[in-house]
Formats: C-alpha cells, structure tokens, sequence
C-alpha cells in the first residue's frame, strides 16, 4: 500500500481536530491516555473497563473522544512523541497504521486473549487487537417496500435511499456495492458515483447520529447502516426492518492499537489484552457491540442481536484495504465535487 501521509493528513483534515491533549513532553509518566470513541462506549469504559485498569496499573486514564481519522493525522505530526498511547481505530485505519509505521510490532506474548479471537479479526488476517465485530446491514421500511433480495433493489423510485457519506469506512464499502452492481469493483469505483448520482432519490447522512435522524423522521427508507444500530431503532419501535441481500453483507472490525514510542507500552499491551477478553466484550454486549472472542457466551434473545458465533462472523465480507486506502483522498476530492460541488 502506498498512500502519502500527506495525502492522509489532507483526507482526513474535514474530520480530524486540533488535540487539547497534553504533549508528550508536558504530561506526567503515569498517565495514560487513549485516544477513544464518545457516546455510551465511553461510559461504559468508566464504569467496567477503567477503575481496574489503573488499579491494576497505577496510572491514570485520560480520553480523547473522537474516531481514527481523527486520531491518525495527530499521530503523524508528532511523529516521535505521540499524544497517546493507545487507540481505537477501524480495520481500514489500522492498516493504514500498520503500513505508515505508526504502531508498536503486535506482540501475541504479552496479549494472551488473541488466541480467544476468531481467526478473521487477528493476525494473519489483520493486524489488530480486535474487540468488536459489526455488519452493515441493508435496512428498511417494511411500510414501503418489500424486504431487498438484491442491494440493486435498493435503486427503486418509490423510496428514499439513504447513502453513507464517503468519509467513513461504511461509506466506502457502500460505493464499492454500488460500483460491483454496475460492472465495476474495487478496482474501479466509477460505475458507483455514476449509480448513485443516477438513483431517483437518495439522502447522503454522515454519521450514526445523522443516519438516527433521518430513519426515524422518515427522511430515509432504506441504506446500509451498523445492524446493532437498526436493532436500537427497531427496539425504539420505528417501522424498520434489516436483511441480507444475495451478494452478502460487508463486516468491520474494530479494535485497539499500541502507538510507537507510546511512554507505557506494558500497560498499553495489558489494555489491548483486556479489551479482548471474555469480561471486557460481555460489558458491552448488553448494548450490541458483538464479540471478537469466540468464548463469549450470550444468551438466546440477546445472541438473536448480535453478530454472534462462526458461522455468522466468517460468513462477512471484508473490504480490501490496501486498494481501498490509497484511494481515498482522491475519491473523497470526487465525491466532494460529485454531490457537494
């Protein structure tokens, strides 16, 4: 994979923020900071995850909230003194990581509960300590159109069809979908703008919080989005129901990675650690995040919820990164100019 970190930087500029972080310069030795996402993940790290981290430890956890494409280009410009030791990031921006040098070697030794996860989300197959597996579902209307046998049933003027924007890792493997309908793959996404700027009605939505929104005002009948996050909004008992179309449903992987130079790489290792195992992933399945480790045991109605067991976790299909990356700053510049320009 070849993408300049320039390129990066300049992809990721719309999203990422100037750190309030301390440097690494000016920041005591024992605190440890992460760099992780907000909203209920972030509470329920403080409540299970944290107070016996540092106990265990004796360091303090200081948070950054935000997502990798935030997280990376920080990373970047501190070049030997990283603003955290550790971070949450998507499968796509932990190979992009992995091959821009910004983490520490994985090391199987001192993270013994890797051996717990399946074999699609961790070395060989990618390199991260993954915690949490998630499909993108295709989700709809019941009200407005019969359950999509085919992501081409999508492309139907009677619907609305939401659309992730392009700057996530969701929204990518959507125009990838797109382009495969129409000829094309991920070696040549055209066919995927010329689709979507085609299709009779569709709602770009950015983000979860957006894509929220729009279901439940009824500005969208139909998209790819996170299938626990439809479980949530047909718990809340909107008109909405998710399928898995012929040509399958798409998987992200998300996890932890150990920044290089990090000021407290044992206790980074012992969180990646944590983080995939048994305890750590049964805190979160209440709320839908799904497992990475194949011992965690739900129960039925929960495990109904989730993207749970073998067959369900090797049945995804996975987006192919190392073409996918280096694309991205041009096809963002695209896709800017596509619907935005």
């Amino acid at each position: 994979m070849t993408v300049s970190r320039r390129k990066f930087l300049a992809g990721a500029a719309g999203v990422a923020a100037v750190s309030t972080l301390p440097t690494f310069s000016a920041r005591a030795a024992e605190d440890f900071i992460i760099g992780t996402y907000g909203g209920l993940y972030s509470e329920i790290l403080d409540a299970e995850v944290i107070p016996g981290f540092e106990q265990a430890n004796n360091v303090s956890v200081q948070k950054e909230l935000g997502w990798g494409s935030k997280f990376i280009p920080k990373i970047i410009a501190s070049k030997a003194n990283p603003p955290y030791d550790l971070v949450y990031v998507n499968e796509d921006e932990s190979i992009f990581g992995d091959a821009a040098g910004l983490w520490e070697p994985m090391q199987p030794d001192a993270t013994p509960n890797i051996a717990e996860i399946y074999d699609i989300a961790k070395p060989p197959a990618l390199p991260q300590y993954t915690c949490t597996i998630y499909e993108f579902t295709c989700a709809y209307n019941p009200e407005k159109m019969d359950a999509p046998k085919s992501w081409g049933d999508l492309w139907n003027d009677k619907i609305t069809l939401g659309v992730p924007h392009i700057s996530s890792t969701y929204g990518m493997l959507f125009l990838q979908i797109a382009a495969e309908l129409n000829g094309g793959g991920v070696d040549n996404l055209d066919p995927g703008f010329k689709a979507l700027e085609d299709h009779p009605s569709m709602k770009i939505y950015k983000g979860v919080t957006d894509g929220f929104g729009k279901f439940r005002q009824g500005e969208m009948d139909a998209a790819l989005f996170y299938r626990h996050r439809v479980q949530l909004l047909i718990d809340e008992g909107l008109s909405l129901d998710f399928t898995a179309p012929s040509e399958g449903t798409y998987g992200m992987r998300t996890g932890v990675r150990v920044v290089k130079n990090s000021r407290n790489v044992e206790a980074a290792h012992d969180w990646a650690n944590r983080a995939m195992s048994a305890a750590y992933q049964e805190a979160f399945a209440p709320k839908l995040y799904s497992p990475s480790n194949k011992t965690v045991t739900l129960d039925a109605e929960l495990a109904e919820k989730h993207v749970y067991g073998a067959e369900k976790v090797n049945s995804l299909k996975f987006g192919d990164w190392s073409v996918l990356n280096p694309k991205k700053p041009e096809l963002l510049e695209k896709w800017n100019r596509t619907f935005t320009g």
